[in-house]
C-alpha cells in the first residue's frame, strides 16, 4: 500500500520548499519587524553577496568541515575496527572513549586556542575531535554487534586475522562509516558556526555573527545562514550519494534522507 502511494523525491522537495518559503511569508506579514526580512529581499541579498565574500567564506568553511572530517574518519575508523579485533585494545580504548564522548567538545574551544593558536588550526582541531568521537562509537558498536557465530564460520575456512578485517569487519563498517560520516556532519556545521564567530576573521560563522549581526545588517545574515544550510545540505547529500554507490544492493530501499 505505501509504495503504491509514495510520491516522488523531486516532488516532495518542492513541496517542502514551497511550504518553508510560505510559512517565512506568513511569519514576516505577522511579526513585520526588520530583524526578519523576506524570504525574496534574502534570495535577492544571497545572490549579491556572493560576489562581495559570501561565496568566499563559504569556501574556506566547505574546506574546514571536509578536512576534519577526513582527518577525523581516517583515524576514528580503523582504530575502531582495531579495537572490535582486538579484545586487548578494545579494553584499553573503550571506557576512555565513553567517558569523553557525552562530554560537548566544544567546552574544550578555550584550551585548544591555548595550544594550537587561532584560526584554521584550533577550529580543524576542534572539529576533528568531535568527528572521530562521532564515528569511532558508531563504528565500534557495528562491528562489535558481529554475530560469533560469523566469526567463527569464517575461521573454520582458515582464515586469520587480516581475512576477518578485509571479508567482515571491512564490508560491514561501511555503511556504519557513512552513517557516521552523516551524522558528525550536521555537529561539524553547528561547531564550525561556533568556533569561526570567535577569535577568527574568515569563514560562515565570521560572516553571520560578527560582520552582519554585530552590525544589524539582517538581510545579509540571513544570506549566510542561508549559505550555511545549504553547505550542510550539499555535504550531507553527498555522502549519501557516496552511500549509495558504495551499496549499490541498498538502491532499491529508495533516497536516503
Amino acid at each position: 500500500m505505501s509504495r503504491r502511494f509514495r510520491i516522488d523525491p523531486r516532488l516532495a522537495l518542492v513541496i517542502d520548499l514551497v511550504v518553508l518559503v510560505g510559512a517565512w511569508q506568513l511569519a514576516v506579514v505577522v511579526i513585520d519587524r526588520p530583524f526578519l526580512p523576506g524570504p525574496l529581499t534574502v534570495a535577492r541579498t544571497f545572490v549579491a553577496e556572493l560576489g562581495s565574500g559570501l561565496l568566499h567564506h563559504a569556501w574556506i568553511s566547505a574546506q574546514r568541515v571536509l578536512l576534519s572530517v577526513l582527518i577525523g574518519t581516517a583515524i576514528a575508523a580503523p582504530l575502531a575496527i582495531l579495537a572490535a579485533e582486538n579484545r586487548v585494545l578494545d579494553n584499553f580504548l573503550s571506557p576512555l572513549i565513553y567517558f569523553l564522548y557525552p562530554t560537548p567538545k566544544v567546552v574544550f574551544l578555550p584550551i585548544i586556542v591555548v595550544l594550537v593558536g587561532l584560526g584554521n588550526p584550533s577550529i580543524i582541531f576542534l572539529i576533528t575531535l568531535i568527528v572521530f568521537f562521532q564515528i569511532f562509537v558508531i563504528i565500534r558498536d557495528a562491528v562489535g554487534r558481529v554475530p560469533q557465530a560469523t566469526l567463527d564460520s569464517v575461521a573454520s575456512l582458515g582464515a586469520g586475522r587480516l581475512e576477518r578485517l578485509r571479508y567482515v569487519y571491512l564490508p560491514l563498517s561501511l555503511g556504519a562509516v557513512m552513517t557516521a560520516i552523516k551524522v558528525s556532519i550536521g555537529t561539524a556545521i553547528a561547531v564550525l558556526f561556533i568556533a569561526e564567530s570567535i577569535g577568527n576573521n574568515v569563514g560562515l560563522g565570521y560572516y553571520i555573527v560578527v560582520e552582519q549581526w554585530n552590525r544589524f545588517a539582517y538581510a545579509r545574515m540571513y544570506a549566510g545562514i542561508l549559505a550555511i544550510a545549504l553547505l550542510g545540505s550539499l555535504m550531507f547529500a553527498l555522502v549519501s550519494w557516496g552511500e549509495r554507490v558504495a551499496n549499490r544492493w541498498r538502491a532499491e530501499t529508495g533516497p536516503d534522507w
